[in-house]
């Protein structure tokens, strides 16, 4: 059975959490910090719950403690106490949650059975903790291709300000762990790196998110909730998809930006903040503005220092290098034989139109590494039918110039080469335009001009 230690002054407090833990998990009381710590060095503990205000040593102060010696041990903060400083002190200490006097034993009930599931799990990954920063290295990015040593270099140059940061580029290029390594680079590095997702947030929920809610502020605000400027302090905060943000909720991250405070949802007080604005796209926001769905003074806000990763199919060069430092990841994560890759599949690999950029190479490299775990080398023939090298390349077939002017059969003929060059490089316009010898301006030009999409060829490269 799993133990609860309950730590609070209170007498009536402790025999309450007594009669709603007991039964369902083995419960020990202290009345404070001095008796806590004799029964942590006895036995092992699962939770602890902490009230704030303790005469011999505060429940904030000694969480800090706890933190220190007993990480593991999740640690549920408990008041009566109706301010909202104490909250965020907790949860910046390192409490997994605060819940409010007098208790509701339903609510508090699922808070402890949640942080006790979350410590299992915790636990149950903690060994892999140092292979997965060997995956995901901050300071190490894998990469040499120019675009992307550049963009890395202008995302390091503007670490060292306080300057807002605006990250684009297609889904799974790395945009978060960019933001990471600025904020690594920073000299807010001890300071909270605070995560939005703002995709995953519903317009009632993303305001709340951000800034927190006063007690009564809506239907089921039933206390004080801070948000996640209150987190973050004087950290980074990153906006990860920023163009999902709400016209609202983009009106008030404006205010925010341009003043440095904020007020709660349902609050009448200012609150200064001092935390770093980052912000994540993969759309092209300059034509969200044009199109009026996102505001062009917010967008001049963030993109003060724009930062450019370019996609895995522009990144050729860093193929190889990707795909052999995720196979010596995984390869060591699950004790396989393999060593490398056949020249043909990594000639496979550099050729393939990676949609989904590096997040699709890893998990190619991972199903590649748990099927074939006992071969010496990854082969062609392993890879999936995605990769398929038996295609050739289409023959290019004249138009019939029949009753065409020369303007039109020119034309015919142009837009036929246009075609197949897109076709053969995944409508990748770069490398469409290298290899007819032109530039990417006059390519784009002529594309307009015949009607062609460059995402109408995105599944259809050929070997």
């Amino acid at each position: 059975m799993k133990r609860v230690l309950v730590v609070d002054d209170e007498v009536g407090t402790r025999q309450s959490l007594n009669a709603i833990f007991s039964g369902t998990y083995d419960v020990s009381l202290a009345e404070n910090a001095e008796m806590a710590r004799r029964i942590l060095s006895g036995e092992p503990v699962d939770l602890i719950l902490l009230d704030v205000s303790m005469p011999d040593k505060d429940g904030i102060s000694f969480l800090k403690d706890l933190q220190g010696i007993y990480p593991e041990v999740p640690v549920v903060m408990i008041s009566a106490l109706t301010s909202v400083k104490p909250v965020v002190e907790a949860m910046r200490g390192g409490a997994y949650d605060y819940v409010s006097k007098p208790f509701d034993v339903q609510e508090i009930l699922r808070v402890a059975r949640r942080a006790i599931d979350n410590s299992m799990l915790h636990r149950q990954v903690e060994s892999l903790q140092t292979d997965v920063f060997r995956e995901f290295p901050v300071n190490n990015i894998v990469g040499r291709s120019s675009a992307f040593l550049a963009a890395l270099d202008d995302i390091r140059k503007a670490a060292d300000t306080d300057a807002t940061v605006l990250i684009h580029g297609e889904s799974g290029t790395g945009k978060e762990l960019a933001a990471r390594l600025l904020h690594r680079s920073s000299a807010r590095r001890e300071e909270p790196f605070v995560a939005v997702h703002c995709a995953s947030l519903s317009e009632n929920l993303m305001e709340s998110e951000l800034f927190g809610h006063e007690k009564g502020a809506f239907t089921g605000a039933d206390q004080q909730k801070p948000g996640r400027f209150d987190l973050a302090g004087s950290g980074t905060l990153f906006f990860d998809e920023v163009s999902e943000m709400t016209s609202s909720t983009q009106v008030k991250l404006l205010r925010v930006l341009q003043e440095r405070e904020f007020m709660r949802v349902g609050g009448t007080r200012v609150i200064p903040t001092n935390a770093r604005i980052v912000a994540a796209t993969a759309k092209d926001l300059k034509n969200e503005v044009e199109k009026g769905r996102f505001r062009d003074d917010l967008y001049y806000r963030l993109s003060v220092v724009p930062a450019f990763l370019p996609p895995l199919r522009e990144r050729q060069g860093d193929i190889p290098l990707l795909a052999r430092h995720f196979l010596s990841f995984f390869r060591d994560v699950m004790d396989a034989r393999v060593e490398g890759f056949e020249e043909s599949a990594m000639e496979l690999l550099e050729q393939y139109v990676w949609s989904g950029n590096v997040r699709e190479l890893r998990n190619i490299v991972e199903r590649l590494v748990v099927l074939h775990r006992r071969e010496r080398l990854i082969k062609a023939e392993h890879l999936p039918d995605d990769f398929d090298h038996s295609r050739s390349s289409a023959n290019v077939v004249m138009p019939s110039i029949e009753d065409k002017t020369l303007e039109e059969a020119v034309g015919a003929f142009e837009k036929l080469l246009l075609d197949a060059a897109l076709r053969a490089t995944g409508g990748v316009q770069t490398r469409a335009a290298k290899r007819l010898g032109t530039t990417r301006r006059i390519l784009r030009y002529k594309m307009q001009r015949y009607g062609l999409e460059s995402s109408a060829y995105l599944d259809q490269q050929e070997g």
